[in-house]
């Protein structure tokens, strides 16, 4: 009996040992097939992770490939315009007149006139300069620079012992520089409210009945609010300038980008309202249009871009370059530093020796006569330099970081031969403005296509604007700049209408030497004479009353005599 129990307990525990019982098998099955199926899991997940990575590489390398073929396409494109250039639109160049966006020279078509058209080109200078032989007149104007720059140094060391930079007007005239960046963010974060208020104007106007009263008194409300914001900013901007006191300089390119930001809000009202106003609200598909794109009303963005593109045309769309190139805009960098040294090289060594005694004693006739005629060629490379920094290195740094492709500032106004296509050359920029928003509205809606009106209307607004900028800058009221824009301007636009190439040019560049000269001298005089005279009230009369002809100021020499040349004893 004993035995028997023994077996069977043997038996039962070589049952259990020997082999799985029914409940234990199917948990272990289950573990082996849930850990085989995490591992395949894992296996897929790391698969599809690797085939993710191996899109995402491929993606990225066919955008760089994609992004080099461009490059080396605009490269080949450039080699070959260059090419073009030098070897057969040399003759366009230097003797016909390219192209200045508007079409057939800016005259009438289909009874309206042009518009402006934006198309990738450099700039003139930019495309000459790839002739050798002008790049080489270019080093030459440079070494002459230097030559004179260095000739100064040398007699000062020889005949003083000290070297005298001429950099004290750079320190003088941008000073409180901080204060007119502070000034210009708070302009420019105003020109951004613009766009809101207009686009509240685009989408409320909606609401009302087509053609209805309360529509156009919306409509007359948002014009006498866009008028009273452009009055306020002006306010606004000279007020803060004659609060803060700035620096002539500062003062100046301060003052140029209050006007710059008047004139881009007016570009881009005036180009988008016109197509709000056409804009019916009974369109089938009027309550589809998303509120961004009704009526044409562009996105923040464009309007964003255009206020520091360096254009004062508005578009929707401009030419894009592929790049930047950094090295050009460290080369153009590097000329405007050289040319604001050049600046003030030109104040303290040429033209306030010949002005600074101007207040302290009588000048006589014959001393302000030298002086006059010592002030042309100073003048003359004022106005150039100021061109070449202005108009091409800073134009050409904004467009290039914008990558801006229409570069086209100005034209070969130094090739004009009349005083009306230099006006229309030299400034591409403005003139293109003035002529959008000034003198094609005046022609087409104000005078009735009589266009001498509008012309003088053109010169007015200019003369204006640029007399403003001096004498808010330099703090008197002294209106040369006002009478060769408004007098002589015209003048010369009819004097030299019918003139030959030649004989035209020639004239031209006289009367610009000339004129150069007397603005840089009488502004020069009548500055010095400000600063040494003690008896100059504040009020608003002394500030329009030049005080340079009063306050000791120029003697006639009675004691004139004329020898003849040829006479040698």
């Amino acid at each position: 009996m004993v035995d028997t129990g023994s077996e069977n307990e043997s038996t039962a525990s070589t049952a259990v040992n020997g082999r799985p019982t029914e409940s234990t098998a199917p948990n272990t099955t289950n573990c082996h097939v849930q850990q085989e199926y995490r591992v395949e899991m894992m296996r897929n997940m790391a698969i599809e992770k690797m085939k993710q990575k191996m899109h995402e590489i491929v993606d990225r390398m066919s955008k760089d490939v994609e992004k080099e073929v461009d490059l080396a396409v605009d490269d080949l494109f450039t080699e070959v315009k260059q090419i073009n250039l030098k070897n057969y639109d040399l003759k366009q160049l230097f003797h016909e007149k390219p192209n200045d966006g508007k079409g057939r020279n800016g005259h009438q078509k289909n009874g309206k006139l042009p518009d402006k058209v934006f198309m990738p080109r450099n700039s003139l200078l930019t495309d000459l300069f790839e002739v050798k032989h002008i790049k080489t007149i270019y080093h030459i104007f440079v070494v002459m620079l230097i030559i004179l720059f260095l000739n100064t140094v040398v007699h000062d060391f020889v005949d003083t012992g000290s070297i005298n930079l001429g950099i004290r007007p750079i320190s003088a005239g941008f000073g409180k520089f901080h204060i007119a960046v502070m000034l210009w963010c708070c302009m420019q974060a105003s020109t951004f409210l613009v766009y809101p208020c207009f686009r509240m104007w685009v989408v409320n106007r909606r609401n009302f009945s087509q053609g209805s009263t309360v529509q156009r008194l919306w409509d007359c409300s948002a014009l006498l609010l866009y008028l009273l914001y452009q009055c306020g900013f002006f306010l606004a901007a000279i007020t803060g300038h004659l609060w803060f006191g700035l620096a002539p300089a500062s003062g100046v390119a301060y003052l140029m980008e209050m006007t710059r930001f008047m004139m881009k809000v007016h570009a881009f009202v005036r180009s988008n309202a016109p197509n709000v106003l056409s804009c019916n609200n009974n369109d089938a598909d009027f309550d589809l249009i998303h509120a961004d794109t009704y009526c044409g009303l562009p996105a923040f963005p464009k309007y964003v871009y255009f206020l520091f593109a360096p254009t004062l045309v508005y578009r929707d769309e401009y030419p894009r370059t592929k790049q930047i190139r950094w090295r050009v805009v460290a080369y153009h960098a590097l000329e405007i530093v050289g040319a604001v040294f050049f600046f003030s090289f030109i104040l303290e060594r040429l033209l306030a020796p010949l002005y600074e005694n101007f207040g302290n004693a009588k000048i006589s006739s014959g001393s302000f006569v030298k002086a006059l005629f010592c002030s042309l060629m100073p003048g003359t490379l004022f106005s150039l330099c100021f061109f070449y920094c202005s108009l091409h290195s800073c134009m050409n740094i904004a467009a290039e970081l914008l990558r801006f492709a229409d570069r086209m500032f100005y034209r070969d106004w130094w090739n004009e031969s009349t005083f009306a296509r230099y006006i229309r050359s030299w400034n591409v920029v403005v003139h293109d403005w003035l002529f959008t928003y000034v003198y094609k509205d005046a022609v087409e809606y104000v005078f009735c296509n009589y266009k001498p009106l509008a012309t003088i209307a053109v010169f007015t607004v200019s003369a204006v604007f640029h007399e403003l900028i001096l004498a808010l800058s330099f703090r008197f009221f002294y209106p040369v700049m006002f009478v060769q824009f408004e007098i002589f301007g015209l003048m010369l636009m009819f004097v030299t209408k019918d003139m030959g190439r030649d004989t035209g040019n020639f004239l031209l560049w006289l009367s610009l030497a000339i004129g150069n000269g007397v603005h840089v001298s009488l502004y020069s005089m009548e500055y010095y004479a400000r600063q040494n005279c003690p008896d100059i009230g504040n009020s608003i009369l002394d500030y329009l009353i030049p005080v340079s002809w009063s306050c000791n100021g120029i003697t006639h020499n009675a004691n004139w005599t004329i020898t003849a040349p040829w006479n040698l004893q």
